[in-house]
C-alpha cells in the first residue's frame, strides 16, 4: 500500500503536538492533541480506555510515569505504515528522560491518528511503555 504523503505529515504533526504538550505538562494542548473515544494498550496487555474529553490524561500519564523519574520525552523516529484520507498508523520509536537527561528507556509505539469532523487527533495506540 501507498503512503500518503499529505496524510503522513498530517499525522506527524499531531504525534509532535502531543509529544510536545507532555513535555510543557500542558493538559488542554494534551487533551487537544487526542480524539475521542482514546484508549491505550500498554505493554502487559492493560487498556486504558477514555471515553471523552473528560478524564485527566496528563495526570493519568504523570502518575504512571512518576516513579521512573520521567521529565520528558524524545522522539527518535516515526514513520507512517498505513494511510487512508482519514487516518494514519505511525510506528513511534521515543525515549522517557529524567530531568538530568539520564535515559529512563527506550520504547517503540503505534500511534492511530484519526481525522474526526476536521480533527486531527492521536485516537489510540498500543506500545512498550506503561
Amino acid at each position: 500500500m501507498e503512503i500518503d504523503a499529505t496524510v503522513a505529515a498530517t499525522a506527524y504533526d499531531v504525534v509532535d503536538r502531543y509529544i510536545a504538550a507532555i513535555n510543557a505538562g500542558d493538559g488542554e494542548a494534551v487533551q487537544d492533541s487526542l480524539n475521542f473515544p482514546h484508549f491505550r494498550i500498554g505493554s502487559r496487555g492493560n487498556v486504558i480506555y477514555y471515553a471523552d474529553a473528560s478524564a485527566d490524561h496528563l495526570g493519568n500519564f504523570r502518575n504512571r510515569t512518576s516513579a521512573d523519574g520521567w521529565h520528558r520525552s524524545v522522539v527518535d523516529d516515526m514513520q507512517a505504515i498505513f494511510t487512508i484520507p482519514t487516518k494514519a498508523h505511525v510506528s513511534v520509536n521515543f525515549r522517557r528522560l529524567r530531568a538530568d537527561g539520564s535515559e529512563i528507556g527506550s520504547y517503540h509505539s503505534l500511534y492511530i491518528i484519526t481525522e474526526i469532523d476536521g480533527h486531527w487527533g492521536l485516537q489510540g495506540g498500543s506500545g512498550t511503555g506503561s
